[in-house]
């Protein structure tokens, strides 16, 4: 018996569509907000520095002309949006498994939309903690923050000044680096008389509030890093790097950001086709989109900030 024709399946395209990356260990799309365009090809703002520019002074006289200022904002190409696809199976025992024949299909493209997440995840982090696509500084001997000695407070306000147009307003990083920052002793000292010495989230919060920075997201998401054929090596996505960055609250095409996450209108699709010998239904998930970075300077990472986490 020949292969059923693969079409688009308008149920589980509905599934993938309705499907949000809401688990708390995925970062990526909270630093690189998405952003809907209509077409695979569109343009997006570059904007100059001439706010940075002081004007010698704005005294006019008489009947002199008042000086000129200019705001430039030019438009450059986005990188066109790449198609992206996984695929999975549904095998005849899934479907005696369950009394609804809808339920392993949906269950199998959720699978496959976590799957493709943990794949941006990995992308976007490796991208944003190389120093030779954003300002940073690496960390190295007792100048890390696992080390008792090291100020991490006191290298973040110094971060600061490397943010011209916009404050950091978030800090990014592991759940194991997140651990040894509220463990590290200048963060303790802050609070030791108050909730017993103990430091968390909301204490965190609470300190680097102080430098405007509001969010604090912890990239939980772990996979096996090994080469293929290599001996598994799980560990976190986000590893020993911590980011500092502008994340604006009003994401779109005309705002300032680091960088967004550009999706096309309606182009996740699932697809589905009956496979025979051996019989199973095989779903595929596709989508468009890209992650671009536009602002380097919206963004600060302190490499190898922390040792492993003992």
């Amino acid at each position: 018996m020949a292969n059923q024709p693969i079409y688009i399946d308008p149920a589980l395209t509905n599934v993938a569509n309705a499907w949000v990356n809401s688990q708390e260990s995925f970062i990526a799309d909270k630093l690189f907000p998405v952003v809907p365009v209509s077409k695979p090809t569109f343009k997006v703002p570059e904007y100059g520095k001439e706010n940075l520019e002081l004007i010698e002074n704005t005294t006019r006289t008489g009947l002199s002309k008042a000086k000129s200022v200019s705001y430039t904002r030019k438009y450059k190409d986005g990188k066109p949006l790449a198609e992206h696809a996984l695929s999975g199976e549904v095998t005849k025992d899934d479907y005696e498994l369950s009394d609804d024949p809808f339920t392993p299909e949906s269950d199998t493209t959720e699978f496959i939309l976590e799957r493709m997440a943990l794949v941006d995840e990995k992308n976007l982090a490796d991208y944003v903690t190389n120093l030779s696509n954003v300002p940073g500084t690496a960390l190295a001997g007792a100048s890390r923050w696992s080390n008792p000695s090291a100020d991490p407070l006191n290298d973040i306000r110094v971060a600061l000044a490397h943010f011209p147009f916009r404050k950091p307003n978030t800090i990014s990083l592991s759940q194991d680096s997140f651990l040894q920052l509220v463990s590290h002793p200048s963060v303790l000292d802050k609070f030791k008389w108050a909730v017993g010495g103990a430091v968390g989230l909301d204490q965190l919060k609470q300190l680097l509030g102080g430098f405007g920075i509001t969010n604090v997201l912890i990239g939980q998401a772990r996979a096996n890093l090994a080469a293929e054929g290599l001996t598994e090596d799980i560990n976190e996505i986000w590893g020993s790097d911590v980011l500092l960055a502008y994340v604006t609250p009003k994401p779109s095409r005309k705002e300032i950001n680091g960088g967004y996450k550009f999706t096309l209108e309606n182009g996740r699709k699932v697809r589905k086709t009956q496979i025979f010998d051996p019989e199973y239904t095989k779903i595929v998930v596709e989508d468009y989109y890209n992650y671009e970075l536009l602002l380097p300077e919206a963004f600060y990472t302190f490499k190898n900030a922390f040792a492993d986490y003992e």
